[in-house]
């Protein structure tokens, strides 16, 4: 058996933890053993205890860092991290490390030192604005080629993410793995679930329910969802929305409610927050609208499609122009056009008939073409770990890999010493200024004066 080290980035659930949920679900556990490292607690360490797999925690924050103290220590502390995962790694006779995001480096450092294959997931194409960009000098090319360099695969849950990555990624290196649904579960989930959301939300039966799903983050752009809403509840005035997922930014979400008071559909419009039975609230809406800037393999699409929702989605990447075929499986706007949004809703709810073929045509598709059946998928993937298992294994150590740790520590203690002493110098400003501003210093300076005159 092999001992397989996942790098998940986040303690909560949102889609990676869905991904390496399904993946444990249906990994063959004779084959390959799991062991999870985690951030922080949260509930997908709740989830992994109910599946039974292995975890251990490495405190550390993977998101945004306010500079700069917080951004020095994450660098100043890598290497113990990396050391960390290298000791782990030994421990456990790990034979792969495979990271699952495209935020963290530790994984693939770990695995050089310790001379063990690694492998990345890449959800969504490298992107100028990720984190990590903060603590190291590197672009979306450079970090390719440096992952590309420490990782025996890659996995693009997507083509068009593929080819984001190469160049500089060799194309070789790349495999395309779709993400997948319990296509069992949605063959028959229409036929049985009960509409307990329009009663829970005082729905009617025949109101037109739009519905979006995700995460309250400035790259779902729930801000355009809220804009169209505004602009079809004038036409439609009996329609209902809603948005489910959790709040991770609480400004963020603060700015959706605000405006959706400011146009005046707060009475139809949902903020469910973390819900359980997003598949059922799913079966009973009428439209799925999703508005994310970027996506790689977004679950909660085909899931809509295979509901029986009509989907409407912003050309986001990943596989939404594959699964989308306009006119026939759903409709694509452009991302942050809330107006083209609108024109899609709109034309669908004026036209049931329309609706309800496209939403027929979509659920076909996602069930009956074979690529996004969750057995599938994940078989696909200890496919990969075979045929990286096969190879021999690299070479233990790196002189580049110590070098950038080094700087690291150098970089991140410099930096953490500059900052203190720049808020010490702050500080003896304020006190001096305070002093030169004192009636009593200001007397003694005028009397100075008038004695050396």
């Amino acid at each position: 058996m092999n001992t397989v080290l996942y790098i998940a980035s986040r303690s909560d659930i949102a889609g990676g933890e869905i991904y390496l949920r399904d993946v444990f679900q249906h990994l063959d556990r004779s084959r390959f053993r799991p062991l999870v490292v985690l951030p922080g607690d949260g509930a997908f360490r709740n989830l992994l205890d109910e599946m039974g797999v292995e975890w251990v925690i490495q405190a550390v924050n993977y998101g945004w860092l306010k500079p700069p103290l917080p951004w020095y220590s994450f660098l100043a502390e890598l290497p113990q991290r990396v050391r960390n995962l290298v000791r782990l790694i030994e421990e456990n006779q790990v034979a792969l490390v495979h990271t699952n995001s495209n935020q963290i480096l530790e994984g693939a450092l770990a695995a050089k030192l310790a001379g063990v294959h690694h492998l990345i997931v890449v959800h969504i194409p490298f992107q100028s604005n990720l984190p990590i960009y903060q603590r190291f000098p590197l672009n979306p090319h450079s970090f390719a080629e440096l992952i590309g360099d420490l990782s025996s695969r890659i996995i693009a849950v997507a083509e068009p993410v593929a080819r984001s990555l190469s160049p500089p990624i060799p194309r070789e290196k790349i495999r395309v793995i779709h993400n997948g649904i319990e296509l069992e579960r949605f063959q028959t989930l229409r036929q049985f679930e009960q509409p307990s959301i329009r009663q829970e939300l005082g729905i009617p039966q025949n109101a037109p329910l739009i519905t979006g799903v995700g995460r309250l983050h400035p790259d779902k752009g729930f801000e355009y969802f809220v804009e169209a809403a505004g602009k079809v509840a004038r036409e439609f005035p009996e329609a209902h929305f809603a948005i489910v997922g959790s709040a991770d930014s609480s400004d963020y979400q603060a700015r959706l409610k605000a405006r959706v008071q400011a146009l005046g559909i707060d009475r139809c419009f949902h903020f469910l927050g973390f819900r359980q039975d997003i598949p059922t609230i799913l079966t009973q809406s009428d439209v799925f609208l999703l508005t994310s800037r970027t996506e790689g393999g977004p679950y909660v699409l085909i899931e809509a499609m295979a509901c029986g929702c009509a989907c409407v989605a912003s050309r986001c990447g990943g596989f939404v122009e594959y699964v989308i075929r306009p006119g026939h499986t759903g409709f694509l706007v452009e991302y942050g056009d809330p107006e083209s949004a609108a024109d899609a809703l709109r034309e669908l709810l004026r036209n049931p008939g329309l609706r309800q073929q496209i939403a027929k045509q979509g659920r076909e598709f996602v069930l009956t073409c074979g690529e996004f059946d969750v057995r599938h998928s994940v078989q696909k993937l200890m496919d990969v770990y075979e045929d990286v298992l096969s190879l021999p294994s690299p070479a233990a150590g790196s002189y580049a890999v110590d070098l950038l740790l080094q700087g690291a520590i150098e970089i991140g203690y410099l930096g953490q010493k500059i900052t203190a002493m720049e808020e010490r110098l702050t500080k003896a400003e304020r006190v001096a200024a305070l002093m030169l501003e004192n009636p009593l210093v200001k007397a003694a300076r005028t009397l100075k004066s008038k004695l050396t005159s």
